[in-house]
């Protein structure tokens, strides 16, 4: 298997991404243009709005979002400089969203904007104002990756989660729903994962076997969005988790456009988040294996 990816995805992302994006691409280690990180540092500081979060899909006088805040922390908290006061700044936005089940949840101000971005569909998987486990697990992990201190919020986060798992090893994305989601089982574990939470734990060991026959599945039906998710299950631990990462890391490979993104199903065009998220996938992977 070749190990490298074809085409100029550096260019691509600088050119068309966004912030997340280019954090991302920073991220994944990448030698990267000087006063990119800075650029993104400040970008962030300017679009950040007064309550410490990140405003929904970068639009300036937007709400702030716990999704998009979230991810941008985690990111910018592995960045080789950091800006201390902006990260506390989104931590306390963070916390601000928690619900009293421990988990978190979206502003109500922020239903038209879902709304508008995935149509009704989007209530489906991203509901505002009860809490979600696929978004609890992405704030648990930025608020860890920050160094955020009171255990006695983030001990409510995790165990929110280990209670809410259903019987397939995957989680719904609220209480009551009656279906599970696969797509959120990913930002979960990692979650789980940065409160300590291991292989050694039976939720733990579910999600991750329930992950790795999704992602076997996904990866059969060249489903490449969900190849975003292939590193979460850590080091393999056989011949056959080996093989599916390797799998995945080949069908990285084989569906990158030629401008150096990669397209969506249904879709024409390259895709820059879509990208960003294969990039930082395909670093890691290798590592992994």
């Amino acid at each position: 298997m070749e190990s490298e990816l074809h085409y100029d995805f550096q260019s691509f992302l600088l050119s068309n991404g966004n912030i997340a994006d280019k954090a991302r691409l920073i991220a994944a280690g990448n030698k990267i243009p000087s006063g990119i990180q800075e650029s993104v540092i400040a970008d962030l500081q300017t679009l950040q709005n007064s309550d410490g979060g990140i405003p929904f899909g970068f639009k300036l006088g937007a709400p702030s979002s716990v999704k998009l805040t979230s991810e941008l922390l985690t990111l910018i908290s592995k960045f080789k400089v950091k800006d201390k006061k902006l990260a506390k700044t989104m931590m306390d936005f963070i916390i601000s969203r928690q619900k009293n089940d421990g988990g978190f949840a979206e502003s109500l101000k922020l239903d038209p904007y879902i709304e508008d971005t995935w149509s009704e569909v989007g209530r489906e998987w991203y509901p505002v104002g009860i809490s979600i486990t696929w978004l609890t697990g992405k704030a648990l992990e930025a608020l860890c990756s920050a160094g955020y201190d009171e255990q006695n919020r983030l001990r409510r986060a995790r165990d929110f989660l280990l209670y809410t798992q259903y019987e397939d090893g995957h989680w719904p994305d609220f209480k009551g729903q009656k279906l599970s989601d696969p797509l959120g089982t990913g930002n979960i574990l990692l979650g789980l994962q940065s409160m300590g939470i291991n292989s050694d734990n039976k939720v733990f060991e579910d999600g991750r076997a329930a992950l790795l026959q999704h992602m076997k599945n996904s990866i059969e039906a060249k489903s490449i969005f969900d190849v975003v998710d292939l590193t979460v299950i850590g080091k393999p631990k056989s011949e056959l988790e080996k093989e599916i990462l390797k799998r995945g890391l080949e069908l990285i490979i084989q569906t990158q456009n030629t401008d150096g993104g990669w397209v969506p199903l249904g879709a024409k065009k390259s895709d820059p988040e879509l990208s960003s998220k294969l990039v930082l996938e395909f670093k890691r992977a290798r590592s992994s294996l």
